[in-house]
């Protein structure tokens, strides 16, 4: 692996970056409701975005008609969710939840469908997919109906996330090299 060595102000920047990274992951255990907030505040913020591109593809003469208008519907519906989200995180927080336990279902039945799928692969493997389904449809439904619990955890993963990821930040600062060389080799290859 190549690893790019950094200048010192990206180095005390990263260094700088993931300590108050760090802080926030151990503000977001603290205060479970801060994350949680947050999170909630980020779904807003991304629909106003998702909003702001759907409206702007109308302009678009390339497409037909048809797409421009759901574009049109789908952003203007988009940036009324997010004027909810804020005026209302609770209902961001019924919206987050929702997501969470229709990804976690989606992928259950999936793990589960692909496992009865491939039936030439190794059976403990198959075996590995159908429980990893199970689990994912049971906390589907956890999500759904222990809501309290559900927001405690997505709380915990975000706090240990930031966390981690702060970790990696002071580290790759304090050592000077980042893995990112293979990267930025290959980025500067492409644009020769």
């Amino acid at each position: 692996m190549n690893f790019l060595k950094q200048s010192g102000w990206l180095r005390a920047l990263e260094i700088v970056t993931g300590l108050l990274t760090i802080v926030f992951g151990i503000l977001v255990f603290a205060f479970p409701e801060w994350g949680i907030t947050t999170l909630v505040f980020l779904v807003a913020v991304g629909l106003f975005f998702i909003g702001l591109r759907s409206i702007a593809v109308i302009g678009v003469r390339e497409l037909t008609k048809g797409i421009r208008v759901l574009n049109g519907i789908t952003g203007i519906l988009s940036l009324v969710l997010a004027v909810l989200v804020v005026a209302f995180p609770s209902f961001g927080l019924v919206t987050l939840l929702t997501f969470v336990s229709i990804g976690l279902a989606i992928h259950g039945f999936g793990r589960m469908f692909l496992a009865y799928a491939l039936k030439d692969t190794v059976s403990w493997v198959r075996g590995l997919m159908v429980a990893v389904g199970v689990v994912d449809v049971i906390l589907s439904i956890v999500v759904l109906f222990l809501p309290g619990l559900a927001l405690l955890v997505l709380a915990s993963v975000l706090a240990v996330l930031l966390l981690l990821s702060g970790a990696e930040m002071v580290a790759s600062g304090v050592i000077g090299r980042t893995w990112l060389g293979d990267f930025v080799e290959a980025a500067i290859k492409e644009t020769q």
